[in-house]
């Protein structure tokens, strides 16, 4: 009976081992989906210079400081 209960644990536990990296793999893929929509939505029309205008200012910023 000892034997069944380790395999049925060792079993268990494997399963559960890569599933932390999935749901790493899915966050982060769902946060480089959103990043690409974003980049796309600044980059069209109005969203354009928005993008120019923050990049612009994070550069002044940085310089700004040395």
């Amino acid at each position: 009976m000892t034997r069944i209960w380790n395999r049925v644990l060792a079993a268990l536990s494997s399963e559960e081992k890569g599933q932390g990296t999935v749901e790493y793999f899915l966050v982060i893929l769902a946060a480089t989906a959103l990043a690409i929509i974003a980049l796309r939505w600044l980059q069209q029309g109005s969203g354009g210079s928005m993008l120019g205008n923050l990049f612009g200012r994070v550069i002044d910023w940085v310089l700004g400081r040395f």
